[in-house]
């Protein structure tokens, strides 16, 4: 379907570049602007590479306020940036975001098509890397071959930035976001990305008892929703809560935990750490397996009631607030973990499962899935603009600003030049932290990135400390939190931490983390998987509150009864085609 209103927009795109010359009203993020060399003393230290050296950036003016629409995939909020973000724009680049989130407007698919057709979906476009090749292909992107190696935060990712445009046509259109140069089979974070997370405190409490597999876990959980019906402020707290919002061509919670079983949710496929390929509704897979632990956690009446009609801040204020003892991505543990709750013995820990085969992907080194670029009905004076600003976004100083925050406030530098937290820096995501009226004023949060998408990973080396830009893995940071629950969790587990343990076990072994164009779904394509998706969705929800295991049975089996009317196994059979050269080459690289 994408692909044929597409395919309507050349005539309409040619036709409106003639006419349209400036920017529209967008929004997106970071910052230096008064100096055109905002890549020149601000840069990494390191000559680009081979083939891709940079030159001086040109002069741009700032005298203006230029408002820019960020069309968003990433997002999960919608409108201007403001709060302390935002003033670290205005006074740098004097630009406002205004951020366009198809993720929370309520028919991403419709504003998507609605803003194509106008020839425009924004100054600056963060979208999958699918339909950026697509708008690419369709004129709404603008080249920018002639002015990328002015810039030299950005020219230090020339290997991938140029490997990733080769398949997107001639010349350079797109950046590809969360870049390293730490190597492309690095993985240097301590933590897997989704495996279960639950709070030491309550297991301790119940004799820290073995957790085998799902059914055991579930146990743990209803145990500890049994002992802990509500939060210190006497708030009903479940066992899980899940929210409905990320959902596309299935639902994003099952998503994320199909990756403790091996396999990783691609379309109308899973993906295995195996290099398989499997339909998402085969029985043996991890969609049905962990679709089906949801349902049982609902019969034990561990889920939160409100999961089907909730979204994602509600269900964050949610995880601040300990009304859920079950989380799974890494990042979650910023909402629920301090240095003072692991002293307490209460920080919410990964922990293994014994039948668990965890897939994980090495670092992002190529991209990680979506790109960066500059909206074709730009001006050429605030095309420049724009790439200062995200020449900054891949510099140190704007990486230290969107991955950690502002000096002073969030953190402090040491006298060797590394950095650590202060108080509220620890704090941030889990509580209320105000700043000062001259630095943006409101909390941290509310005036935090919302763009909520990086050029480069927080796992990249920050040049001016020798660490990494996550806090996680600062020096700093790893001995403050050697606290307790740490050190309880280590003398269980005989590791240091959970990558050490799954990987001396045999639960887990990193796949190549691969970024390349893919196949562009076809017309028929486009119409099966918009039919489909709403038909897995909203079956997947139903069967997690079904009544009994029967009907969650017949549901099931209804609903690949149905997408098989709709064409599911040409979609199959479409994306199994579509991801081979996936498979490929990561044989390649293991």
């Amino acid at each position: 379907m994408k692909k044929r209103i597409l395919a309507k927009l050349l005539v309409t795109v040619m036709a409106v570049s003639t006419v349209l010359g400036g920017c529209g009203n967008g929004g997106q993020e970071n910052q230096p602007a008064e100096s055109a060399s905002a890549g020149g003393s601000d840069t990494a230290g390191e000559k680009a590479p081979e083939g891709g050296e940079s030159q001086a950036a040109p002069e741009v003016s700032h005298d203006q306020e230029l408002t820019l629409e960020v069309y968003d995939v990433a997002s999960n909020y919608q409108g201007l940036q403001t709060g302390w973000y935002g003033k670290i724009l205005k006074d740098k680049f004097n630009i406002v975001l205004n951020i366009i989130a198809p993720q929370v407007s309520g028919d991403g698919e419709a504003l998507y098509q609605t803003r194509t057709a106008a020839g425009n979906l924004g100054d600056i476009v963060l979208l999958d890397n699918a339909d950026m090749l697509e708008c690419i292909d369709v004129g709404l992107i603008a080249d920018i071959t002639g002015d990328i190696k002015n810039y030299p935060n950005l020219m230090r990712y020339w290997e991938q930035i140029e490997k990733f445009n080769k398949g997107m046509g001639d010349g350079i259109w797109a950046i590809p976001t969360e870049m390293n140069t730490n190597g492309p089979t690095a993985y240097m974070s301590e933590t897997v990305s989704s495996m279960p997370r639950i709070p030491w405190d309550f297991y301790s409490e119940l004799g820290k008892p073995d957790l085998d597999n799902l059914d055991d876990l579930l146990d743990v959980l209803a145990d500890m929703q049994e002992a802990h019906p509500v939060n210190e402020a006497g708030d009903k707290a479940y066992g899980m809560t899940l929210w409905k919002d990320w959902d596309s061509t299935s639902i994003e919670n099952v998503n994320q935990l199909t990756k403790w079983y091996g396999q990783e949710v691609n379309g109308s496929v899973l993906i295995g750490a195996d290099n398989s390929i499997t339909p998402l509704t085969d029985k043996d897979g991890a969609y049905y397996k962990m679709l089906k632990f949801f349902f049982k956690a609902n019969q034990l009446g561990i889920i939160d009631p409100d999961s089907a009609t909730q979204d994602w801040n509600t269900a964050c204020d949610k995880m601040r607030q300990k009304r859920t003892y079950l989380i799974w991505n890494n990042w979650m543990q910023g909402f629920t973990n301090s240095p003072e709750t692991g002293e307490e013995g209460a920080n919410y820990m990964g922990m293994p499962l014994g039948d668990m085969k965890v897939f994980q992907t090495s670092d992002y080194y190529y991209g990680s899935g979506r790109a960066f670029g500059i909206g074709s009905q730009v001006s050429e004076e605030n095309k420049l603009r724009i790439l200062e600003f995200l020449d900054w976004l891949a510099s140190p100083e704007g990486l230290t600003i969107q991955h950690v925050g502002t000096e002073g406030i969030i953190y402090t530098v040491n006298e060797d030049g590394k950095y650590t937290l202060t108080e509220d820096g620890y704090n941030r995501f889990t509580s209320e932290v105000m700043i000062p009226e001259d630095q943006g004023g409101g909390n941290w949060t509310d005036g935090n990135n919302q763009v909520n998408q990086w050029i480069v990973a927080s796992i990249e080396i920050n040049p001016n400390t020798g660490e990494t830009y996550v806090q996680d893995l600062w020096s700093s940071y790893l001995e403050k939190n050697n606290t307790r629950t740490t050190k309880e969790w280590r003398e269980l587990y005989g590791a240091q931490n959970e990558v050490e343990y799954l990987k001396n076990n045999g639960m887990m072994n990193p796949v190549p983390s691969i970024n390349m164009s893919l196949a562009i779904d076809t017309t028929d394509i486009g119409l099966i998987r918009s039919q489909c998706k709403t038909i897995v969705c909203d079956t997947s929800w139903k069967a997690i509150f079904a009544a009994d295991e029967a009907a969650f049975d017949a549901l099931w089996d209804d609903m690949c009864k149905q997408l098989d009317g709709f064409g599911w196994q040409d979609l199959v059979a479409f994306d199994t085609e579509k991801y081979q050269p996936i498979i490929e080459a990561r044989k390649a690289a293991q």
